[in-house]
């Protein structure tokens, strides 16, 4: 029984093993070609991997650059809150000094009130205006027009003082100047208006307007005579000297007559 199937065996061997070589070249090439399709994944699966690792450092310096951007504007609102802090505590110092100032001044001025004593100095500084306005009144009618400047008589009693030490400051500073104003006074008995030419308030001299005649001018009872100068000379040297004081001539020395007041 056995050397039958072993006769039998041997009768289909060959069938068997050409079964084998088949099987065994069918897995061959289909290793070959996993071995193949790996070999040609392999270099598109590294660049996928460097592809992503570079846009991995890219992300990441994109958020060190924000990081940094935000610490910078975070330490500029720090410093910004810092200075409004430290401004705002300046401005209640200054509140609280300047309410200090106040109640001070309310009490100082309560102080001076009391028994009217503000009352009291008010009314002497009016009534010291008053006299000095009085006072510029009369000197300004002694002098020629411009040296004194005098109070309207419509300043009110509250603002008369300050009004009345404006006139005089700018009296002050006319008596140190020589000016040249067209100004309307007396000749012959007739109103004539003039170029005056002042002297500060020591003297002053006139020129008609159209430059034909000059002379001296003087104040009597608050009226400006015009007196004509009877010397050709005398004429020629007050036209010189108004021309330079107009600017319309060079400087020089010019000699001008004094007159007495008639």
């Amino acid at each position: 029984m056995s050397d039958l199937i072993l006769k039998k065996y041997q009768l289909h061997r060959p069938r068997f093993r050409g079964l084998s070589l088949f099987m065994t070249g069918i897995f061959c090439s289909c290793l070959t070609s996993v071995t193949a399709a790996e070999a040609e994944s392999a270099p598109n699966t590294a660049a996928a991997a460097l592809a992503q690792l570079t846009a991995a450092n890219a992300a990441r310096a994109e958020l060190a650059a924000n990081e940094a951007k935000w610490l910078i504007e975070r330490d500029r609102l720090l410093a910004l809150i810092a200075a409004t802090q430290a401004e705002q505590a300046r401005l209640e110092r200054a509140a609280t000094a300047a309410e200090t100032e106040r109640s001070e001044a309310i009490t100082a001025t309560k102080a001076l009130d009391h028994g009217n004593q503000l009352q009291a100095a008010r009314a002497q500084v009016a009534e010291s205006a008053a006299r000095m306005r009085v006072q510029l009144q009369k000197l300004a009618v002694t002098l020629p027009p411009g040296t004194i400047a005098t109070v309207d008589e419509k300043v009110t009693a509250d603002d008369l003082f300050d009004a009345v030490i404006r006139a005089i400051d700018t009296s002050e500073r006319a008596a140190t100047t020589v000016s040249v104003e067209v100004v309307t006074g007396q000749r012959d008995g007739h109103t004539e208006a003039v170029k005056l030419l002042r002297a500060a308030g020591a003297a002053a001299w006139w020129v008609s307007l159209d430059g034909q005649d000059a002379g001296i001018a003087h104040m009597n009872a608050g009226i400006l005579h015009l007196r004509s100068s009877p010397d050709r000379q005398e004429k020629d040297a007050i036209r010189s000297a108004l021309a330079q004081a107009e600017g319309r001539s060079p400087p020089k020395l010019v000699v001008l007559p004094l007159g007495n007041n008639p």
